[in-house]
């Protein structure tokens, strides 16, 4: 074998990385988690979380039976330094399997998880990402919107003049390269950010809402700007996807 890298990739000792997908909503686990994903994950005993205490009811939620006094967990949020990282995996790179989990649907989307996912990769720590909910792939399939070009904007600024700028910006673009924009704003702020929508976009633009994705409350509906007005909705502390499109 004459490519060096290659042959340490294949001859690396080191563990795996399980990228673990947790709920949108309570209550909907069976529905949101595939029962497969429990193999991989009752035999882990050291994770990477966000929130130790919603990661254990998420963890014992899909079926996860161990001791948690036995488990270790590492703290990635938005305190975490980028030279903590490396302790994280060390384990894995010594051989040992480690779970990754965000504190709702997939990591490493709006959330400081790529960090990790990157530093492993360079590791030659294999990245295994299992199946689960995205609130983004979610949204954009039941929108009607263009699901062939599209782009997540994440989270829109906070300050007012910067949202309404950025707001103006992304409906131009949905306007000119026919392309479904896709963000999202913290629940206690989703009603700021509507009305800020509805009072600095064009009338016919069309608008999707999804929120409370995969639970009983759940509420996806597409109208234009115009429409939305006259039928306001209360989305406050609802979890809340936004999509614009021409």
């Amino acid at each position: 074998m004459n490519n060096p890298e290659l042959r340490k990739n294949i001859e690396s000792k080191a563990g795996k990385l399980f990228l673990i997908p947790v709920s949108l909503g309570s209550g909907s686990v069976d529905k949101e988690i595939p029962a497969g994903n429990s193999r991989e994950i009752i035999v882990l005993d050291e994770f990477i979380v966000e929130n130790i205490r919603t990661a254990r009811r998420s963890l014992r939620a899909m079926g996860y039976t161990k001791d948690f006094d036995s488990v270790k967990f590492h703290i990635l949020d938005k305190h975490t330094r980028a030279e903590d990282i490396p302790g994280f995996l060390k384990n894995a790179v010594d051989g040992k399997n480690i779970g990754l989990l965000s504190e709702a649907g997939s990591p490493c989307i709006a959330d400081p998880g790529q960090q990790v996912v990157k530093y492993a990769h360079s590791k030659n720590i294999t990245v295994v990402p299992l199946v689960g909910p995205s609130s983004i792939l979610l949204a954009l399939i039941a929108s009607g919107f263009n699901g062939q070009s599209f782009i997540f904007h994440g989270y829109l600024p906070i300050e007012k003049s910067q949202r309404i700028r950025k707001i103006k910006e992304i409906e131009l673009d949905a306007i000119r390269n026919d392309r479904t924009q896709i963000f999202m704003e913290t629940p206690f702020r989703n009603n700021a950010l509507l009305d800020d929508l509805l009072k600095n976009s064009g009338p016919s633009t069309q608008l999707c809402i999804a929120c409370d994705l995969t639970t009983e409350q759940e509420f996806i509906r597409t109208l234009s700007i115009e429409a939305w007005k006259k039928n306001l909705p209360d989305l406050k502390k609802r979890p809340s996807m936004f999509l614009i499109y021409k």
